[in-house]
């Protein structure tokens, strides 16, 4: 079990690192004929949800005058919007700072916003309070009480105070009888909390600006550090409290649970199964932890107001009581006295790093008027920031891709189809109400479309009026569309790329059951030649690979050789490359140096904490009616020793595959393989790439390309495991 963890860990990782090089590639093909003229850093947000939102975007920008004292941010009609430069925590550094500013994209779009350096900051939104005890905004009130909890938020526009006692995190005491992975016992979950995290706590402010105000509370419990970041945001982001948490945790036999005891009371709340809701009742003996999607709610029973749970990536929670709504985080089990005792290695399971958010909406009447749902899906989808270079463009500086007609429905899914050149998207009704005449539109006209169900199989006709699809939902339902779009009028330059030949001189891919001569390593393992294609395109950039398999070569190993590069107007060299363990290297192209770390071309790209073990074997009871003489029953018993920290390698994945050859010619089944992109600026009248004198790099392809102005995300697309 613990080997496939590790397998599932780097495939997510892979995965990661592959869709966050198709939303680079994708929004710098939209962005290219966007208007990105700016007098400071050009940045295109990007919004994924099917709703225009207000939100708070968060983005490390490049100033090559240095770090500037302030910052002054313009949106696309031209109006300055709220902005701060974040220099806590070391957060500006040379020529790079995170800077925060308030930015409206409209749905499935993007927006293009101008971060100008500055030298004082524009005046602060008075509404932005903050200070160790308190924060306030525009909509809310807190209160921190000496523990380093919120004991007090106060809505503003319903004139209510949503808590009826502090925020708390709760260690409740965990001992199932059976299953401890999974299991929750209702003895345990009767029985009060054995603790909460409280003081003393160190307390500071760490924003204060007119976009977002914030306060870090850092305490330890039970062997285990806690720091949580309450934020609140100007605008319509200010419309819920946002619980940063980073927490190390190392807590035994216990369930760590975000407590919300509300001045709402109602012995139903409503959970999300993002295809439908379900309402439940306080916990009892058979239902006391139940799952949902991203959010639940508690309205008070007059139906006058409310508080909506939100939550980044957590699904239990449970009800204790008419006002009490409580989010499980972490889960550590104890064992109790039945088949849990075969299981030793689960009493340290959660141990190690923990981010995530959670937070709190407050709404007058229930969830669906006003539609505190979005609020979760703002948490988890939050807007995209990236730089891209300065340019006129015909889609101007806000463009929608995509817009539904009614905020009550929502896209689940929006792909290229499996089998044909249509459009599939995947939509739900939000309310549990019927919706009749919902309009459906994509930024060209819609020529056709039909149902299809979730494998793409056609279902019927669908109604197009106008270039949009008109559709009506039951409660809850859920429809897919594969559509058909007319030609854009005016299309975006493909980017045009020329491969460069190479004098190959290794063979590192061979087929199977065939014996390298040299190999990949130096260990002679090979890339699985049957997994190779001939071409391998990447994010539109075309390599092709010498044929692999028959036994010639089929790499060049960097040895300081110099390459002649094709005439052309060509702007960028892409290399396909990795090597023999992570490489520090320099490549010259004309006279400018590139330094560049080309990664192995095996192993994990990427794993979370992971526990280490001593193993030992112990003797077991014997089973009734065991003859004498039979050898004694034994069981694993794994003893913890310790965690091997998380890591992620971020180079762009071009190609993968899930074994490799031994130097015998045999398949090694999950010992992964990899070819790496890597692009390089060409300067101006440069016509050789130097590679590297480092004979440990394989370049597999070379290939030269003529692309407009490339994005780069001013912030992480996916995890860095940085703590």
């Amino acid at each position: 079990t613990p080997k496939a963890y590790e397998f599932s860990w780097n495939d997510d990782v892979i995965a990661m690192n592959q869709f966050a090089g198709v939303l680079t590639s994708a929004t710098g093909a939209v962005a290219s004929a966007m208007d990105t003229q700016a007098k400071g850093a050009a940045i295109v947000v990007y919004n994924p949800l099917n709703i225009p939102r207000e939100d708070v975007v968060e983005a490390d920008i490049s100033f090559p005058n240095g770090v500037p004292k302030a910052v002054r941010v313009v949106g696309p009609d031209g109006n300055e919007v709220p902005a701060q430069l974040n220099a806590q925590a070391g957060s500006a550094t040379g020529r790079t700072a995170k800077v925060l500013f308030v930015a409206k994209v409209p749905s499935v779009g993007y927006a293009v916003y101008d971060v100008q350096p500055a030298e004082s900051a524009p005046a602060a939104d008075s509404s932005l309070k903050v200070s160790e005890s308190s924060l306030e905004n525009a909509r809310y009130r807190l209160k921190l009480d000496e523990n380093g909890d919120v004991a007090s938020i106060f809505d503003k526009t319903l004139n209510k105070q949503l808590l009826s006692a502090p925020v708390r995190l709760a260690l409740q005491t965990e001992h199932p009888h059976d299953w401890p992975a999974w299991n929750m016992d209702w003895a345990d979950q009767q029985k009060p909390p054995r603790a909460y995290v409280q003081g003393p706590a160190k307390v500071r402010v760490v924003e204060n600006g007119p976009a977002r105000v914030s306060v870090e509370v850092s305490r330890q419990a039970e062997d285990s550090n806690f720091v949580q970041t309450i934020r609140l945001a100007a605008g319509d982001a200010g419309n819920r409290v946002e619980f940063g948490n980073a927490i190390d945790w190392k807590a035994k036999a216990a369930a760590l649970k975000a407590t919300f005891p509300l001045t709402a009371a109602n012995p139903q709340a409503t959970y999300n199964w993002d295809i439908g809701t379900i309402q439940r009742g306080n916990n009892d003996e058979k239902k006391f932890e139940v799952a949902s999607h991203q959010w639940f709610d508690l309205t008070d029973k007059s139906g006058a107001y409310g508080t909506t749970v939100l939550s980044d990536c957590k699904y239990g929670s449970d009800k204790p009581g008419d006002n009490t709504l409580r989010l499980t985080l972490i889960y550590t089990p104890g064992l109790g006295e039945g088949n849990g005792r075969a299981y030793s290695d689960q009493t340290t399971q959660d141990w190690g790093h923990h981010d995530f958010v959670f937070g709190l909406a407050g709404h007058a009447g229930d969830w669906k008027q006003a539609e505190t749902d979005w609020q979760a899906q703002r948490l988890n989808q939050p807007l995209i920031a990236f730089e891209s270079p300065k340019h006129p463009g015909a889609l101007g500086k806000s463009f929608s891709l995509f817009k539904v007609d009614n905020s009550r429905v929502r896209v689940l899914a929006l792909k290229k189809a499996e089998e044909s050149d249509e459009v599939i998207v995947r939509l739900v009704e939000l309310d549990g109400k019927p919706a009749s005449s919902v309009h459906i539109a994509f930024a060209s006209p819609i020529t056709s479309a039909r149902e299809v169900n979730g494998q793409e199989i056609p279902l019927g006709k669908a109604t197009v009026s106008k270039g949009t699809l008109v559709t009506s939902f039951t409660p809850y339902e859920v429809h897919t569309f594969a559509v058909k779009l007319s030609p854009a009028g005016a299309k975006i330059a493909a980017p045009q790329s020329q491969p460069v030949t190479l004098a190959y001189d290794r063979v590192v891919a061979t087929e199977t059951g065939k014996k390298p001569e040299t190999g990949f390593d130096s260990q002679r393992r090979a890339l699985p030649a049957e997994m190779l294609p001939a071409e391998i395109s990447y994010n539109g950039i075309h390599f092709n690979l010498a044929p692999a398999g028959e036994g010639k070569p089929n790499a060049l190993t960097a040895k300081g050789q110099k390459i002649t590069l094709p005439e052309g107007s060509f702007n960028r060299v892409y290399l396909l490359a990795a090597a023999d363990g992570d490489q520090k290297a320099t490549f010259r192209i004309g006279d400018q140096s590139d330094d560049l770390t080309i990664q192995d071309w095996g192993g994990y790209v990427g794993q979370w904490d992971n526990r280490t073990w001593n193993k030992h074997e112990e003797p077991m009871p014997a089973r009734p009616g065991t003859p004498p003489g039979a050898p004694p029953r034994m069981r694993t018993v794994l003893e913890y020793t310790g965690l091997t920290p998380g890591f992620i390698k971020r180079a762009p994945i071009a190609w993968f595959a899930s074994h490799h050859h031994n130097a015998d010619g045999s398949d090694e089944p999950y010992a992964y393989s990899y070819l790496f992109a890597y692009p390089l600026e060409i300067p101006a009248n440069a016509k050789t790439l130097t590679l590297p004198e480092n004979d440990k790099v394989r370049i597999l392809a070379v290939t030269v390309a003529n692309e407009s102005g490339e994005v780069h995300p001013a912030q992480p697309l996916y995890d860095t495991l940085e703590h």
